[in-house]
């Protein structure tokens, strides 16, 4: 507060004093700082206060005000914040005199978003998008770079215009990542997530100064209806509430964590702890309150107050794992569903804690419960192991219909209205295909066939007044539905696991969805935005290996994942074929034979194959035991082009292309798997290089009479993932990568001496390559969190890193340029120059 000795001054009438007191009406946060407050003043009323007018009346009206100690000073704000009359038009004044603030830096005129105030860094984005215009500040890409992330975060929630959609959907895709990020990070992880929008030229304007840039990404992984993803946990349960008027996510997990947070900006509310994993869960009102209702894997059933996080009271009775919980209405009284391990379906008070029914029926452990009304009556649709669905009526507990035709346990229930017609949805553990069922008399209205794995979560909404389903599982992928045609509205990808829990809810009229998983931490989507077009077309699974290769004398890459191989045009990113490997591609490696290009491609199930890359077609199938193919390479043998491939079963293969199709040309039983192979020439011969399972390292040299190994190096790895050869000081040298080794070690082949070791990556190391430039070595590294570190060889000395959006697996060096798979997409980088 002000003091209270009353400053001398000129008398002020009360038009003046209401001037001077509505810049702090619209102030965010702690208040304005002073000079804000003079200037918006200013701003506001058109009248040239000075700032001794306006210390004067901060004295006289001390009493209105609030004055918070900030790290920049004093800020100011009304006591009684009262009201905003035409807000929107003295925002916009709001908006245009702190933009103006805004000093320009002197190469170019842009705004220095550096030197800006503190307060308008932070506090821009929420005037703007009360003004309306917060796409148009969305247009100046260094202030995604520099606004507060938090309250830019809560400001895109805001709709806007169709204009700004792509950059509110660049900065949401990866908030949870950059929102706590460096500013070189934030620039690098934008400029990643621009180019998967397709937006390259902001991908340039975001990269400016870093020393790489995006050249082209594809974008499977980012749909506009993402809002954010909240990482740090996974998720087994998930049901949505209203706590203070604001939309909240209520999610359980194994950890025992019930877990409370903001739907708007992800902040975290409440957490609170049971005595065993958290396996369901539904919220429901009791007395006017939030609460939840919560089922653990011990057999342990709580009521839960949302405001205190104090337990209301436990519900006994249940034997063995709970896995269902639902909450509803009856007769005007909240009422809990549950049933689990026990095959058994309870009912209860959950105003008295009492159990008002209890109804066996069920033959094996029930997993799933949900509600709906038929004939009048509420009933309760469960599902578990024993196949079936069935149908419960809530007011006397009986059983009412069974409904078959699943052919495996049912994951996942829920109800809706179509037609005006009661019907369930449901999910299986072994089936592709959500079921639609009408509650009137029991039959199959639809089969919902998407998913390329097992359903195991399917959640109701509306949307345009039509009813709608999202379903989710194996294939980490959550498909929405139109029930009214059972037609695919959208797929929305981006989870690195499966799916197992769904939720809706609907925040300022529109629906939301919270999704996730035991290992697949839960984003947030806005329901309203499926209908808008994806990012390019692309991977539908992991990219698990990657090369490139010279086609019709352009580079190419060439990347496995789901069970496609995909050629892409190095240059702009277009997409020359899609080849139909039949099983999973977990390696391949590329080569040029006699000028044509060829891949050879290895995955699960002992699948291998040779493909010509200019034809598209399929050259030769290398065949094998029915067992993974751990990885492929390229060897000269005899001055013959081979295909090696190295087996689970710990068998290395040779294969001549041009030799007896059904058999190698050599068979070799390894004493451990070789995970990793790389051709390297040593003292003028080529030379296969080799990491196995027993942290080896082993220098083959292919003959007319199998293999002779020439150098063997004991690494002290656990075990060797990758590696990657070069040549320093022009002696060959070997980078290999460890198991879980946040550490890279660089051998000497020619006497099997350790010569450096790249230390420092925060996480385990995933993938190494090494390239020339300037006549300099460099070798390239990417570990688990999503972060490229450059490395100057010899001296071994970090250079430079590059942060991803995230988790990527797999890469490689192409001239100056760097081919990635993250996640489900390619990503390719270029040197700045």
């Amino acid at each position: 507060m002000a003091n209270g000795n009353r400053a001398v001054g000129p008398a002020l009438d009360s038009d003046d004093e209401a001037a001077l007191l509505r810049p702090l009406a619209f102030a965010e946060g702690g208040g304005l700082p002073f000079a804000l407050w003079v200037v918006l003043a200013r701003a506001l009323s058109g009248h040239p206060w000075t700032a001794q007018d306006v210390s004067v009346f901060r004295d006289r009206a001390g009493e209105l005000l609030v004055e918070t100690q900030t790290p920049e000073g004093m800020a100011y704000r009304l006591r009684a914040r009262g009201a905003r009359s035409g807000e929107r038009q003295t925002q916009r004044a709001v908006t245009s005199a702190l933009l103006a603030e805004v000093p320009l830096d002197g190469d170019g005129g842009h705004r220095d978003w550096p030197a800006a105030a503190p307060y308008i860094v932070d506090h821009l984005a929420a005037h703007a998008a009360a003004a309306g215009a917060l796409d148009e500040i969305l247009e100046d890409a260094e202030y995604l770079v520099h606004a507060e992330p938090r309250g830019l975060l809560r400001a895109l929630n805001i709709p806007g215009s169709s204009r700004g959609s792509v950059r509110r959907s660049i900065y949401r895709a990866s908030v949870h990542v950059h929102a706590t990020a460096s500013l070189p990070e934030r620039r690098d992880i934008l400029a990643v997530d621009a180019a998967r929008q397709c937006e390259t030229g902001l991908a340039r304007e975001l990269s400016r100064g870093r020393p790489w840039r995006p050249r082209w990404a594809t974008g499977t992984m980012v749909h506009p209806a993402l809002r954010f993803t909240k990482t740090g946990l996974g998720v087994d349960a998930a049901a949505c509430t209203v706590i203070d008027g604001r939309p909240h996510a209520v999610t359980g997990c194994y950890d025992a964590n019930v877990r409370v947070w903001d739907l708007v900006d992800g902040t975290e509310r409440l957490v609170i702890t049971e005595d065993d994993g958290v396996y369901a869960l539904d919220c429901v009102e009791i007395d006017g309150r939030p609460h939840v209702v919560t089922g653990t894997c011990s057999g342990s059933l709580r009521v839960w107050n949302l405001d205190t996080g104090a337990e209301r009271f436990a519900l006994g009775g249940h034997k063995g794992w709970i896995h269902a919980v639902g909450c509803t209405v009856i007769d005007g009284r909240p009422h809990a569903v549950t049933a689990g391990e026990d095959c058994l379906v309870r009912l209860w008070d959950l105003v008295d804690g009492s159990e008002r029914a209890r109804m066996p029926g069920h033959t094996e452990e029930i997993r799933a419960v949900a509600f709906s009304e038929v004939a009048g009556r509420p009933v309760a649709v469960t599902g578990g192991y024993d196949n079936t669905v069935r149908l419960w009526d809530l007011d006397d507990g009986v059983e009412r219909a069974v409904l078959t035709g699943h052919t495996s346990a049912v994951y996942s229930v829920a109800c809706t209205v179509i037609d005006g017609i009661p019907h369930a949805i449901t999910g299986s553990g072994g089936e592709h295909a959500a079921r639609v069922w009408c509650l009137t008399d029991g039959s199959q209205r639809a089969e919902l066939d998407g998913h390329t794995s097992w359903t195991a979560a399917v959640s109701c909404f509306e949307l345009e007044g039509r009813p709608h389903v999202l379903t989710a599982g194996g294939d980490c992928t959550v498909h929405v539905w139109d029930l009214t045609e059972n037609t695919e509205r959208a797929v929305l990808t981006g989870h690195h696991g499966y799916v197992d829990a769904l939720a809706t809810t609907e925040i300022d009229g529109r629906p939301y969805a919270v999704s996730g998983g035991h290992s697949a931490p839960p984003r947030v989507w806005d329901l309203g935005d499926t209908a808008l077009p994806a990012g390019r077309k692309g991977h539908t699974g992991t990219v698990q290996a990657v090369d490139a290769v010279e086609i019709d004398g352009r580079p190419h890459v060439v990347t496995g994942g789901d069970t496609t191989i995909r050629v892409w045009d190095l240059a702009d990113g277009t997409e020359r074929g899609t080849l139909p490997h039949g099983h999973r591609v977990e390696a391949l490696a590329c080569t040029t034979v006699h000028d044509s290009p060829y891949a050879a491609v290895g995955g699960c199930c002992g699948v291998a194959r040779v493909w010509d890359l200019a034809a598209g077609t399929g050259l030769r199938d290398l065949p094998g035991p029915d067992r993974r193919v751990e990885t492929v390479a390229w060897a000269d043998a005899n001055g013959r082009a081979c295909v090696v491939t190295s087996d689970e079963d710990r068998t290395i293969r040779v294969w001549d292309l041009d030799e007896d199709a059904e058999h190698p040309l050599h068979s070799d039983r390894t004493r451990s798997a070789v995970r990793a192979m790389e051709p390297v020439t040593v003292d003028g011969r080529p030379h296969l290089l080799m990491g196995s399972d027993d942290a080896a390292l082993r220098l083959w040299r292919l003959t007319e009479k199998g293999r002779r190994v020439t150098a063997t190096v004991h690494t002290g790895h656990h075990w060797i993932r990758a590696l990657a050869g070069t040549v320093l000081e022009g002696r060959p040298h070997a980078l290999t990568v460890g198991g879980n080794d946040a550490t890279v070690q660089v051998w000497d082949l020619t006497d099997g001496t350790l010569r450096s070791t790249l230390a420092g990556h925060p996480s385990g190391v995933l993938a190494v390559a090494c390239t020339t430039r300037n006549d300099r070595t460099e070798a390239i590294t990417l570990d688990g969190s999503g972060t490229v570190h450059v490395w100057d060889l010899p001296p071994a000395r970090l250079r430079e890193k590059v942060a991803l959006p995230t988790r990527a697996q797999c890469m490689t060096a192409v001239g100056q340029g760097l081919v990635i798979g993250m996640g489900d997409d390619v990503v390719v980088l270029d040197r700045n120059r």
